[in-house]
């Protein structure tokens, strides 16, 4: 059985800054990363297309099975749907300087999802 982590990422930014130590984390444990970009109906798909390639970038250099899902909807409903429809194992975010992810999305999804959410501290550096 592969274990399956699914990562919303909130733009090229904070997938610069997390997205090397996901990888890692999904490398080390042989698991295959869903990688999910929500954007709101009517926004531009360029800078979700941006993050989606960077995880894809180092998911394919590091030998990660990983999806690259482009959505539109609701920030917490559709990383529950998501997180559902693909039967994750864990949902894993990182939280960046400026744009932590909000109390109450994290609230919703804990209290919605029977699987963990890990949350990656923040960190200016990238890998």
């Amino acid at each position: 059985m592969v274990v399956k982590i699914l990562v919303p990422t909130a733009g090229p930014e904070p997938a610069r800054i997390n997205a090397s130590r996901i990888v890692n984390i999904a490398k080390n444990f042989d698991a295959q990363l869903i990688v999910v970009h929500i954007r709101d109906q009517g926004e531009s798909r360029g800078e979700g297309d941006q993050a989606l390639d960077i995880f894809s970038r180092l998911a394919l250099a590091n030998g990660v099975e990983h999806k690259l899902v482009p959505a539109i909807g609701e920030i917490s409903s559709t990383i529950i749907g998501q997180a559902r429809f693909h039967e994750v194992d864990l949902i894993l975010m990182g939280a960046t300087e400026g744009r932590g992810v909000a109390g109450w999305i994290m609230d919703r999804i804990m209290s919605s999802v029977d699987v963990p959410v890990l949350i990656l501290p923040w960190s200016a550096k990238t890998d």
